[in-house]
């Protein structure tokens, strides 16, 4: 991609930047060698120097740091009133003079006037087609084509079909056809026969026949800009190559209805340059935005405008010349490489622009993004561009350092108790958090969700720390096997467990039995019984339910691991069971739903706390989980 470095102006340059989203530098003969204050006429080359024609003193060029100018004498110019001025594809310099059309090679300087053949010598304006024609308008004398670069000349006027003889302004449409912006009505050849004139009878704006501008813009759009017509109408035409859209002057919208010029970036942003209120540009045929004065132009009376190459935009007028940039590198922000990641630096540009889109490159400008922000950076050098896709901009570089790591814990085993769940509390003032494997954990992305492994395993955490450092860190999750809880019942009430606990609660219907904390219980009522323990351990287990003289749901010997968490219930089941049941323990079924099987989740929807009865399912099997909420 096309890159131009931005330069350092003169220190009597005046230069505005308006809330940092461009800059406006201004040159004239107080603060330049600019060959005079009124300027009709502005080019920017492909070398990057700007030509500017003067309304009776020349012309100078400017090659970012030395002025140079030309005049008729030693037969440079043909006239010292420059009216227009092109670079053809050889790079050579044409001006539109009153005195005829004068080239310059880089080391020859010729004018071509009516004795070459050119039809009037009041050349108004001068422009180079697809086929590298050079085409001429002239003040009364008509158009005129060289195809052998001035050696000849061939002449179209109002005879041939050209709706008037004074022609300000030349432009060639996507088709190949020309358009000639004259005094009274706006013609279009096809290059050979055909001619046809539009007034604003048949498309142009009201009140707009005498135009002064033409434009091409990149999307085959053909602008022209005209004067008022007794003062009143006036404006721009655009023809979109089947129908006629039209502006005028007011509120948010076109600045001035006289418009002297025309220009578009690659982008098809439009600038005009009015000869009272400044200049307006036009984004996506929708937004308008104008610019004078008080935005620090160095004039209101517009006379011309070009965006050169570099995507710099140059306006000529009664005061100097105004140079646009039309965005502003403001500064960058950089994340290091902290708690020893190689690859967790970042980089936040910020700058403005008066043409978004902006885009952004950490890599000299070999690529681009439409983000400001580049993250997983290594730690090094990285050269800033930033650009509107009209104007490069170096921004200089920038550099990603290592910073000291920090622990997020301060252990590195954790355990936690079959078929339950822990929290690791990290500190507080830590943020941003990733856990893996994501399936141990009830939230992979919140500071610190409930951990649950099957199986002693490393899980992995990374996070932001206090310094704002990207951290990664590791914790071993020892899994404590669970009791597995076996009830022995004899004479049908006397329910006995293993001596080897060191804790035992019995319930009734998911309610403690108070006084019940031995190893064995005496049912002395129906109902439905269960006892949890407490393993040497430390970690819990619960039975299934025990029927006394009831109606029950048995479980099954299919292993399955629930437990729950705000609400939540979470669970890791067989994958081919798709339904869940919640009971109480007295058998009541509190609420029932489909479920995906393996490791997943399900939102409870009744709130009952007390011993409860998970019974996941399908068509051909069943299992019961006992938990107490």
């Amino acid at each position: 991609m096309k890159k131009v470095i931005s330069t350092l102006f003169m220190a009597l340059t005046v230069v505005f930047a308006m809330s940092q989203s461009y800059t406006i530098t201004n040159y004239t003969t107080s603060n330049s060698n600019l060959v005079d204050n009124d300027i009709l006429s502005v080019q920017g080359t492909s070398t990057g120097d700007v030509w500017f024609g003067s309304n009776g003193s020349g012309a100078s060029v400017f090659d970012g740091t030395t002025w140079t100018t030309y005049t008729t004498s030693g037969n440079h110019l043909g006239s010292n009133t420059v009216k227009g001025i092109i670079e053809d594809h050889s790079g050579n310099i044409w001006f539109a003079t009153t005195g005829g059309v004068t080239k310059y090679t880089g080391s020859n300087w010729t004018t071509y006037d009516t004795g070459d053949g050119v039809p009037n010598d009041d050349v108004r304006c001068v422009y180079e087609d697809a086929s590298d024609n050079i085409w001429v308008g002239t003040g009364g004398g008509g158009v005129a084509k060289s195809s052998n670069g001035g050696s000849s000349w061939t002449t179209y006027d109002t005879g041939d079909g050209l709706a008037h003889n004074f022609v300000q302004a030349i432009t060639q449409g996507p088709d190949g056809d020309m358009w000639f912006a004259c005094a009274d009505g706006l013609s279009r050849f096809d290059g050979s026969s055909s001619w046809t004139t539009y007034t604003d009878a048949n498309g142009l704006v009201s009140n707009g026949n005498e135009l002064l501008s033409a434009c091409t813009s990149p999307d085959g759009n053909v602008w022209f800009g005209s004067k008022p017509g007794f003062g009143i109408g006036g404006g721009v035409s655009m023809y979109n190559g089947s129908s006629w859209s039209t502006w005028q002057s007011g509120p948010g919208t076109l600045a001035n209805n006289q418009v002297q010029g025309i220009a578009s970036d690659a982008q098809n942003r439009i600038w005009f340059a009015t000869y009272v209120n400044g200049s307006s540009l036009f984004r996506n045929l929708t937004n308008w935005s104008s610019f004078a004065t008080p935005h620090g132009l160095v004039s209101n009376t517009l006379q011309c405008v070009d965006v050169a190459p570099d995507g710099y935009v140059w306006i000529g007028s009664t005061g100097g010349v105004s140079k646009i940039a039309t965005i502003v590198y403001q500064d960058t922000d950089v994340v290091n490489n902290l708690c020893g990641a190689s690859n967790a630096g970042e980089i936040t540009i910020s700058a403005g622009s008066i043409c978004p889109p902006i885009y952004y490159s950490i890599d000299d400008g070999a690529s681009y993004q439409a983000s400001n922000n580049f993250t997983g950076l290594a730690t090094g050098t990285y050269d800033i561009w930033v650009t509107d896709s009209s104007i490069f901009v170096d921004a200089g570089s920038v550099d990603i350092m290592d910073e000291a790591p920090a622990d997020a814990f301060p252990f590195d085993t954790a355990e936690v108790c079959q078929y339950d769940s822990t929290q690791l509390n990290p500190d507080v003032s830590f943020t941003t958090f990733t856990w893996s494997p994501d399936t141990i954990v009830s939230d992979d992305q919140i500071e610190n969700p409930y951990i649950f492994p099957d199986v002693s395993q490393w899980l992995m955490v990374q996070y932001t720390d206090s310094n704002t450092c990207v951290v990664d860190d590791s914790v071993y999750m020892e899994v404590l096997p669970a009791p597995v809880v076996t009830v022995n019942v004899t004479n049908d009430s006397v329910f006995t467990v293993d001596n080897t606990y060191s804790a035992y609660q019995w319930y009734l219907y998911g309610n403690p039995i108070s006084g019940a904390t031995s190893q064995s219980y005496t049912a002395d009522q129906p109902g439905n019984y269960t006892v949890c323990v407490t393993g040497a351990n430390g970690c819990d287990g619960c039975s299934g339910m025990i029927p006394y003289n009831n109606a029950s749901i048995m479980e099954s010997n299919i292993d399955v691991h629930a437990y729950i968490s705000d609400n939540v219930l979470y669970y890791d089941i067989p994958e081919d069971f798709n339904r869940v049941e919640i009971y109480s323990y007295d058998g009541r079924l509190l609420e029932a739903a489909e479920c995906e099987g393996g490791n997943n989740y399900i939102v409870l929807q009744n709130g009952t706390d007390g011993a409860l009865l998970i019974r996941f399912s399908n068509e051909d099997s069943y299992a019961v989980k006992s938990l107490y909420r």
